[in-house]
Formats: C-alpha cells, sequence, structure tokens
C-alpha cells in the first residue's frame, strides 16, 4: 500500500528530489520559487497560490507544479491547476506548462493542447524550452509536402499520412506494419522528415534490436537520405547528446535510457516491435514521453493483441497496413513458387522390420541390432540422421532449384538447416556428391561465422551460392539475389515462417548482380519444402506460454504455503516463507518498472506482512509480486529447473498425489552428475537421491539435497543418444500436379505445352503482336484490346485457361493472357494486364490531389477492378474489400461527379 505520509513530507520526502533529479534545483531561485500567487503579486487564497514555479531564464514562468500528499489522486487537482496557468498567462506571453504531483505520480499538462497525461519524471528546463517551442511553431503534419526524393511510392506516401492524421487526432502511438521489402526504412525517414519540417520534432530516436539494423538506419536511413541533420549511434561509453538524430540497439538503451530525461526526445520509432515488446521494449516505451511510432513486417493477423494496445491501436488494427500480397500485386515484391519433397524415410520413418535383409545385415554388421531402430520420419535430424537421406535431398534441389544466368550453377540459395550438426551434416553429404565445386556451399552459422565475412560473401560475391544456415539467416539479412530457400526443417510458428520467405522477396531491381540470376532476372523465387511446413498465409500463431522458471518457483511455494495457513508456527511452513522471502529480494527494486510498481507491492518486503498470513495475503503474493521475479538478472536456468523440481515433489507429498515421474526426473538429473567435479558434500547428496529415499524424505532433507545439488546440475552430463545410418532411401513424393474443376488431373508440363500451342494460333496474325514484332510504338489501349481477345479466345474450351490455373502452370509469371503471351513469345517488355491497370491508376491518382483516405480507397478500387475486370458504382459501396471503409465512404470523400469519373476511368479498362 502507499505509505500514507501528509503533504509537507510529501513535497520534502519525494517530490523535491525528484525536481533536483531533473535539474530544478530548489536553492536556485532564478529557476525554482515555491508558494508564489498566480498573479505574481497578490497572495490572497482566493487568487491560488502555486507549490512551485518553474522559470525560464528571462523570468518567465516555463511551468507550474501542483503538489498534494501520496493519499491524494493527484488528477483531482487538475482544475485547479488549469485555473493557475491560465491566471499566469494572463501576464507573460504564453500559457506555462503543468505538472500535477503526489510524490508517486507525476501527470503532465498542456492546458487546451493535449489531454494529461502520466509521465515518469520532472522535464528539464531544455525540455520544456522545447516543447514550447514546438507549440510556437508547429505546422499540422498534413501541410508538408512529402519529400519524394525520400518516398516515392503511393503505399509509402499513406503510411506517413496515416499516422500524421493518428497524432493529429490525439494519439501519441502508431503502428505501422509493412512487408519486408517494402521499404519500411524509407518510409521512416520519409516520416521523420516530414516531423523535422513541420516543427514537430527535434530530437529523434531510432531503436531497434540488433546493430545490424541500427546500422542500417544510421547509414542507410539518417545518412543518405537527411545528410544535413548531425546523427550519432548512442553507446554505454559515448553519450553525445548534442545531435538530432539518434540510432540505439534496444540492448544498449535498457541500460542507459534513465540517463535521458523523459521528455528528451519528440519522436522514437521502435523497429521489429513483435519481437521485443514484451520484454525491454515495454521500459523504454513506459518510461519516455515521445510520441511513438512502432514498425514491423510480422503479418497484422499474428501480432499478439498487447503490441496493438501499447501502440494504441485499441481496435487491434494497425494505423497503417501494407501487406505481403498487396506488394506482390503491385509488383514491389516477387511472389513464390512451392516445390515439395520428401523421402521414404521422411514419410514412412525407418523401422527395423521394414529394412531389407540386406540392410537389416548392414546394421548387424556395425554392431547395431535392426529390431531397435524405431525412429518416426519426424525424428529425422534429431534423434537419427541417415546419409542417403541427405544424399536424396541434394539431388532434388540440384535438379529443380533456380540457376544462374549460365544455367549451370544454382542462384543464391538459402538452406535452413535444423542444427549446427544438421548443417555441418548436409555440407559434408553435399561435397561428397559434389567435390568439383569447393566454394559453393558454406555453413554460415553464430558459431562458424568470422566477423561477417561469410555473411558479407554470400551477400556480395559470386561465392559461396549456397549457404546453409541455423537461424542466422532467417530473418534480417538482405540477399536479393536469393532464387531458392530450402526448408530442410520443420517451422512451427507462422511468424517465423513470414520473416524467411521474406528473405527472397526482394524485386530485380534491389539486385546488384543480374549474372547469379535465372536469365538475368527476377520474376519470383522457388521455396523447397522437405517438411511439409503450412505455407497458407491464414495460419494463425501459437503463442508461447511458457511461465518463467523463478515465477513457476514462487507460485508453487504459494501453493504450498497455502496448506499451511492453519498451522503457520509449523517449522516448514517458516521454511516456505523463508524461501519465498529470499525471492523477494532477489527482484531488482533499482529498476525503473519495479519502482514504478512498488508503491502497490512494497509491503511483501516488510516483516509485518507476514506475522500472520491469510488467503487474500496469497493472492496478492500471486498476483502482484510474482510475475517481477521475470526481470531478475543473472538466473541460473539449470539450477532453477532443479529446484522448481524439487518444491513441486515438497507439494506433491504435501497433498498425496502421485509424485513418480518428478521423482524420477529428479534422480536423472542427480545422477548425470560426475563425481569427479563434486565436493563430499555434493557426492554425499548425488547418492541420497534415489527414489526410494525421495519418497521417505522429510523438507529439510528435500531442502538440504535442493541446496547442495542445484548449484551443480549445469554441469550434468548429456549422454548423446543420437545415431547416423547409411540406408538407401529415395525420393517418394516431388514436383506439382494440376487438379483442374473437373477433378481430372494433367502434369503441368502436358498442360504448359496445349496452352501454349493455342496461344501459338490466336496470336499468329493478331495486329497488336505484328505492331510489337516490327518496333513500332503502342499505348496501353492496345494492350487492353489484345487481352480482351485472348481472354475471349482462351476462355472458351476444354482447357480451363483461368487466370489460378496460370499461376501455377507458369509460376506465378503469367496472371493474365498478356502474361502469357509474354512469357510464350520471350516478349520481355510486354507488361501484364496488371501492369497496365496500375499504371492508369497511379497516372489518374497522381494527377488528383487526393487526400490519405482518398488514395488508399482508389488503391483498394484498383485491387476489386482486377477481381472483377470492371466496376459498377454499386461496387463502391459493397464490394467486401471496401467494406472495411464505412458504408458512407463514397459520400465522405467523393463528390457525385468524382464518383462517375472514377467509374468512366476504370471501365476504360474492362474485360468481359
Amino acid at each position: 500500500m502507499p505509505r500514507q505520509i501528509n503533504e509537507d513530507r510529501t513535497r520534502k520526502e519525494m517530490i523535491d528530489p525528484q525536481l533536483e533529479h531533473a535539474g530544478w534545483y530548489l536553492r536556485d531561485h532564478s529557476k525554482v520559487k515555491i508558494e508564489i500567487p498566480v498573479d505574481g503579486y497578490d497572495a490572497a487564497p482566493w487568487n491560488g497560490i502555486s507549490d512551485y514555479t518553474l522559470y525560464r531564464e528571462n523570468g518567465e514562468v516555463l511551468a507550474v507544479v501542483e503538489a498534494k500528499k501520496t493519499s491524494v489522486d493527484v488528477r483531482l487537482a487538475e482544475a485547479q491547476l488549469t485555473h493557475y496557468v491560465t491566471e499566469i498567462e494572463k501576464h507573460q506571453s504564453f500559457r506555462p506548462f503543468g505538472f500535477l504531483a503526489n510524490g508517486l505520480e507525476i501527470h503532465f499538462v498542456d492546458v487546451g493542447v493535449a489531454p494529461k497525461r502520466e509521465v515518469f519524471g520532472f522535464f528539464t528546463r531544455e525540455d520544456l524550452e522545447n516543447l514550447l517551442y514546438i507549440r510556437q511553431n508547429a505546422k499540422p503534419l498534413s501541410s508538408v509536402e512529402i519529400n519524394n526524393a525520400i518516398v516515392d511510392r503511393s503505399y509509402q506516401h499513406e503510411a506517413i499520412r496515416r499516422v500524421g492524421e493518428a497524432f493529429a487526432n490525439g494519439k501519441r502511438k502508431a503502428l505501422i506494419v509493412m512487408a519486408t521489402g517494402t521499404g519500411k526504412t524509407r518510409t521512416t525517414m520519409g516520416l521523420i522528415d516530414v516531423f523535422m519540417r513541420s516543427n514537430q520534432a527535434r530530437r529523434i530516436l531510432f531503436v531497434a534490436d540488433r546493430d545490424a539494423l541500427v546500422d542500417q538506419a544510421k547509414e542507410d536511413g539518417f545518412e543518405k537520405f537527411l545528410p544535413q541533420e548531425p546523427c550519432t549511434r548512442l553507446r554505454t561509453y559515448d553519450l553525445d547528446t548534442t545531435k538530432r538524430l539518434y540510432a540505439v540497439t534496444l540492448q544498449t538503451l535498457s541500460n542507459i535510457f534513465e540517463q535521458f530525461s523523459p521528455a528528451f526526445f519528440d519522436l522514437i520509432v521502435f523497429d521489429e516491435v513483435h519481437r521485443s515488446i514484451y520484454n525491454k521494449f515495454n521500459e523504454v516505451l513506459e518510461y519516455f514521453d515521445a510520441r511513438q511510432v512502432g514498425l514491423t513486417a510480422t503479418p497484422a493477423n499474428y501480432i499478439n493483441r498487447d503490441t496493438f494496445l501499447a501502440f494504441d491501436c485499441t481496435d487491434g488494427k494497425p494505423t497503417y497496413l501494407y501487406t505481403y500480397e498487396q506488394a506482390i500485386d503491385d509488383k514491389y515484391l516477387v511472389d513464390y513458387e512451392l516445390y515439395a519433397a520428401r523421402t521414404k524415410f521422411q514419410r514412412q520413418g525407418i523401422h527395423g522390420v521394414d529394412l531389407t535383409e540386406e540392410e537389416r545385415n548392414a546394421l548387424i554388421e556395425k554392431g547395431l541390432d535392426p529390431d531397435d531402430i524405431n525412429y518416426e520420419g519426424t525424428e529425422l535430424e534429431k534423434e537419427v540422421s541417415n546419409r542417403d537421406t541427405l544424399r536424396k535431398q541434394w539431388e532434388e534441389i540440384w535438379d529443380v532449384c533456380r540457376k544462374d544466368s549460365s544455367g549451370q550453377l544454382p542462384g543464391k540459395t538459402i538452406v535452413f538447416a535444423i542444427t549446427q550438426d544438421h548443417a555441418l551434416r548436409l555440407q559434408d553429404a553435399f561435397y561428397e556428391m559434389y567435390p568439383q565445386f569447393p566454394d559453393l556451399a558454406k555453413v554460415i552459422t553464430h558459431k562458424s561465422e568470422y566477423r561477417g565475412t561469410l555473411v558479407e560473401a554470400f551477400k556480395k560475391k559470386d561465392f559461396p551460392r549456397i549457404a546453409i544456415s541455423v537461424d542466422m539467416l532467417d530473418t534480417g539479412i538482405d540477399v536479393p539475389e536469393a532464387v531458392n530457400l530450402v526448408f530442410m526443417k520443420p517451422v512451427q510458428s507462422p511468424i517465423k515462417l513470414q520473416q524467411m520467405i521474406g528473405r527472397g522477396t526482394r524485386v530485380q531491381a534491389a539486385c546488384r548482380n543480374l549474372a547469379l540470376l535465372p536469365n538475368f532476372e527476377k520474376k519470383d523465387f522457388l521455396i523447397i519444402d522437405f517438411w511439409e511446413n503450412n505455407f497458407s498465409r491464414d495460419a494463425k500463431e501459437v503463442v508461447d506460454q511458457s511461465t518463467p522458471v523463478l515465477v513457476t518457483i514462487f507460485n508453487t511455494r504459494l501453493k504450498l504455503l497455502e496448506t499451511y495457513l492453519k498451522d503457520q508456527k509449523d517449522p516448514d511452513c517458516k521454511q516456505v516463507i523463508a524461501d519465498l522471502r529470499g525471492q523477494i529480494q532477489q527482484i531488482p527494486t533499482d529498476s525503473f518498472t519495479i519502482r514504478k510498481h512498488m508503491p502497490e507491492i512494497e509491503e511483501a518486503w516488510t516483516d509485518a506482512f507476514w506475522d500472520y498470513l491469510i488467503p487474500s495475503k496469497i493472492e496478492f503474493l500471486k498476483l502482484k509480486v510474482a510475475p517481477h521475479l521475470r526481470l531478475v538478472p543473472g538466473v541460473d536456468v539449470a539450477a532453477a529447473t532443479f529446484i522448481s523440481k524439487v518444491e513441486r515433489l515438497k507439494l506433491l507429498k504435501r497433498t498425496g498425489k502421485e509424485a513418480s515421474g518428478t521423482i524420477q526426473s529428479i534422480v536423472e538429473d542427480a545422477q548425470s552428475l560426475r563425481d569427479t567435479i563434486l565436493s563430499d558434500a555434493e557426492i554425499k547428496a548425488k547418492s541420497m537421491c534415489v527414489p526410494e529415499k525421495l519418497v521417505e524424505f522429510s523438507n529439510n532433507e528435500l531442502n538440504l539435497l535442493r541446496d547442495t545439488l542445484s548449484p551443480c546440475i549445469k554441469n550434468k552430463i548429456r549422454y548423446d543418444s543420437f545415431l547416423e545410418l547409411d540406408l538407401l532411401d529415395s525420393i517418394a513424393v516431388s514436383g506439382y500436379i494440376l487438379l483442374t474443376k473437373s477433378g481430372e488431373k494433367m502434369y503441368v508440363a502436358e498442360y504448359r505445352r496445349l496452352v501454349e500451342e493455342r496461344i501459338l494460333a490466336l496470336v499468329a496474325n493478331h495486329p497488336t503482336i505484328k505492331a510489337i514484332q516490327q518496333g513500332q510504338k503502342i499505348d496501353d489501349w492496345q494492350l487492353l484490346e489484345l487481352e480482351r481477345t485472348l481472354t475471349k479466345e482462351l476462355g472458351e474450351g476444354d482447357l480451363e485457361v483461368t487466370p489460378e490455373n496460370l499461376k501455377k502452370v507458369f509460376a506465378h509469371t503469367a496472371d493474365s493472357f498478356l502474361g502469357l503471351v509474354r512469357q510464350v513469345l520471350d516478349m520481355a517488355y510486354l507488361p501484364d494486364y496488371k501492369d497496365v491497370v496500375a499504371r492508369q491508376f497511379e497516372t489518374y491518382v497522381t494527377q488528383h490531389n487526393y487526400n490519405a483516405d482518398q488514395i488508399r480507397f482508389l488503391r483498394a478500387v484498383q485491387s476489386v477492378f482486377l477481381q472483377k475486370r470492371h466496376l459498377e458504382t454499386a461496387d463502391l459501396y459493397d464490394a467486401p474489400a471496401l467494406v472495411g471503409f464505412g458504408q458512407d465512404a463514397v459520400e465522405r470523400w467523393f463528390t457525385e461527379k468524382e464518383v462517375e469519373e472514377v467509374v468512366e476511368f476504370a471501365n476504360r479498362m474492362a474485360i468481359q
């Protein structure tokens, strides 16, 4: 419970030190004065007396602090503070800011500008001067033109405008979700540029959880797009606070953030918030008062609700969303073709009873009993490895992978392996099969990497072509030339899967070495999957529900304590209390998060709280105190896990429940310790750790065992039972089959041949094709007429030449009949129907002075049109893709004449 002290003590013991911490030294009356009448002259009670008055250098009042005692909800004094600052404004050139404080909470008030908000420290004089400058000089974000030299795509413009609109509507946080490869960095720089030129932000911080992302923001972001603005990277040993632009890793910021005042930064951008929002980001998010923007490439339906709430997206929708599917449609990313293959052993497992006599004899010669061999396919490379399985997988990869421009060697390829050992086995198998290519494949993992040399070679040089990776290349590595992704591992997390897919989505324009691409171009990339991963974009993320081990121990002890509430003088009860209090002492009370919550939990540190326990106190400990154990640093997880097992055993014995499984696990841990590394006391404890003794042990004996052995558990022997075999395997299933609507199965190659024959016959004498072949200039309207002809002719007959089938058969390179002609006749310069439509819509939008809502609506109209290939006025009201804008969106954003113009414009491109 909060301490109950009067206002005078609250001010002297709590508020005064908080002001001094922010540089408001009470002895310096040029900065701070106490008990000042609000008009500066008359101290009459009706006029009001400010508790603290904070001054700027010229003597004007920058801010007023209204103080209350700790037991008063200081928010109730807002009307009083409003009166004070309004009166003071009559005597100077501006309205001062205000603070409401009771020692436990501080609220910042900018009367008439924004609602009050809780802050975690007083602002410095420099901070308040900065806020005053912004208040007096800021221009609306929407009034500042976006710099097309930084961002030149309409969806990036919309993202910037959406954030601006959110902040203009009073929000202080925004969340941008943009697919990997669509230019989050450039969009961020465009947004920062708008903030700076509108005088709405003067000090800006970019935060990421990886060095590479921070360096990328500084070098490829700030220095490239905002070269006139001084920038720096913050480090623990180099706190340069004189710049305007700052970049920092989350790890560094978590160590230094309290060296800044809460209002030092005006805008903070957090990159990849889906990865870190639940650990160290949380402290920083709460500490700084700046407006904040979160960035992530994670699809919106995978983002946890708490992440949305952390960025004021209470409706579960990001401030701005640009999906992978949209980016593919807009040609800013490439799609993938999926090729699946599995070997016999992957499908059926390796079972001794199913092996041939020859294979059984081979195992016997190695000293293995065939009948002991019993592995499921899912256990390959986890419990067992089979050399020939790896050979067959490499053969399949070599045969089907995208090759470079020579057609001889694989293009840039990332192979996702399960473990470091699996990666090395894959490399060994590769060079056994292809010794003539000594530099073609390399294991690139955190353990094999040396100062970034392997990653740099894979990114920038011809060789290696194949990177065999474990986790390291899954995210954050940009290799635009990557044309093959090989999944040699199961991936359970859809978020992780989408990030891995993102390694291949970069378009040809981002590639530096076109010779590494098939036919010098990148139209798509290939995924080769050996593990039946779920590439459905509707897959749902399974949230990790694991509880930190120290919290688990604490909660187990609380359950044990509950069994003693009627006999609290029992020595075992007192020991449980001692253990719980020992854990509480581990909570870092000097951390920002704990200091913020300390008033509501500080009772747990007092002797009086533990004098007599009741159920409500147990509930308080479980709900309010236990969660903070996740912040304890330097946890020995192995020791804590062993302790958790012993505590669980004590609880099971106390409650009379089955404990054999827990006993067996404790015994296995103890017996896995080598005597040579143990002291005499530890050897004795180990010898006592057998099932029949654990069943009989008292709590005191279990505690002795726990305290003696837990520090040693990290050194236990891990007995290796992994088996390596070399049994003949084969590819059991692979490739693609087209299933037509009639239910008939047709091999892709045969279907492709029939379609190409039909195309060649149709276009042989078409005037548009002849004009192209003769080098004549054609316009979009001639191309649209050709698409109409092909639609009519190819849509008839028994081949079912539909856009859906074209995507499957022609590897997503032909989304329309124009695209199909381009491929069949090898006319690289012939655009898709979607390209023509997109080009016309882009021209139409940029020729009109539309706002962000109108632009976004018309982009959605473009998608509706492409689905139907024509547009009706009714579609603008009830098309599924437009429903989310609201039923009255058309009337709100467009005049009747503008609606008619849009429909007429679109239907000039209609295909019926």
